[in-house]
């Protein structure tokens, strides 16, 4: 790794509503709210019974009979000597002599939908007599048909991590905030309001609380193996590049005991016993970021002695040069605390982009021996 110029400074210290439905009970959509045929036009029978009825009071002596029934009847032949004297029952029923008594004709009008309605389709889905199809309040489905509204799982993973899951459907590339034990960060949900990210744990049962835009839920891991690994870690605001350094073993810059963001190990590697590894959080992307970096290191599985030494850097470039920096430092120890300590420093000037600044004695090396 060529040699870089160095600047050091001592620690400074701190629905879907179905659409369809609403137009066929209305009428817009003929063949269907009848069972799939248009509605029967007025029977004949009923149209003449209702016509052919006579007025209350009348004389009800003879019953109403079409011209062409009272026509003379032919000769009859020799056996059948004269026409029956009666008419049949269904001839000779006298028509009704109340109104109340009539038949009432079926009511087959269709009711035309109020074409003066609002264009918006949750206003006019409301608007329609079927209760079931009433819009609902507000925006509570996403595009994609997921319900709105916050909700986090977590659960704990291999290595002392946490797998959170963030769903907020109807935030779509929002901004997230997660809060843990000191630790502050922020990330971003994608297109569907989706967001899933592994987190360090720095305490068990691992409280966590997680906010988008207004709204705030909190989720809680148990995580079984969290004594088995030391946890450092540093967070700042901005876009401030701050940089976690762990050189492992006696190592050097650019070798491989140097564990740092361009060579982070993996969460198996330290399972393994074989050395840490570091994990970048947080996305600057978003309004008013918040970043950290996590070095992750084995207790009790190590398979050799000796020493790390941790560092704290940041490289001088053209977005934090001179600029005032607001930082943290979190730190496990054997009992389970976490020591927390604020750092307020000036980045150099933009003349010296390119330098590292690099922050002496705030970190408490690791000192491990092999089982």
């Amino acid at each position: 790794m060529p040699k870089r110029q160095i600047v050091r400074l001592a620690a400074v210290g701190l629905m879907t509503v179905s659409g369809g439905m609403f137009a066929v009970n209305a009428g817009l959509i003929p063949g269907f709210g009848n069972g799939g045929s248009t509605p029967p036009s007025t029977p004949d029978a009923v149209t003449n019974a209702v016509t052919e009825t006579t007025e209350p009071g009348q004389d009800q002596a003879e019953p109403p009979i079409a011209t062409a029934a009272l026509a003379p009847a032919p000769t009859l032949p020799a056996p059948i000597a004269e026409a029956p004297e009666t008419i049949p029952a269904a001839v000779t029923d006298p028509a009704p002599t109340d109104a109340q008594d009539l038949p009432e004709t079926p009511d087959f009008t269709l009711t035309q939908p109020d074409l003066a309605q609002p264009g918006n389709l949750s206003d006019r889905m409301a608007a329609t007599p079927d209760l079931n199809m009433a819009a609902p309040d507000g925006n509570e489905v996403s595009q994609f048909g997921l319900p709105c509204g916050l909700s986090v799982s977590a659960t704990a993973a291999p290595a002392a991590m946490v797998a959170l899951d963030i769903m907020n459907p109807c935030q779509p590339n929002a901004r997230v905030v997660i809060e843990h034990s000191g630790l502050t960060l922020t990330e971003q949900t994608d297109a569907m309001g989706l967001l899933a990210a592994d987190i360090p744990a720095f305490e068990t049962p691992a409280f966590f609380t997680i906010r988008v835009d207004g709204s705030s839920e909190t989720a809680l891991a148990v995580v079984p193996d969290l004594a088995e690994f030391d946890r450092v870690a540093v967070a700042w605001e901005d876009t401030r590049d701050l940089e976690l350094h762990a050189m492992e073993f006696g190592a050097d810059y650019g070798e491989t005991g140097h564990i740092w963001q361009e060579n982070a190990g993996t969460p198996a590697r330290a399972q393994a016993g074989e050395g840490g590894f570091v994990t970048q959080l947080g996305n600057d992307a978003v309004d008013a970021p918040l970043m950290a970096q996590v070095y992750t290191f084995p207790r009790d599985t190590l398979t050799r002695e000796g020493a790390v030494r941790l560092s704290i850097e940041a490289p001088i470039n053209t977005r934090n040069c001179g600029q005032d920096t607001l930082a943290r430092t979190l730190q496990t120890d054997l009992d389970g605390a976490v020591a927390v300590t604020e750092l307020t420093f000036t980045l150099p000037a933009c003349d010296a982009v390119g330098d590292y600044l690099v922050l002496q004695n705030l970190l408490q090396d690791l000192r491990v021996a092999s089982n």
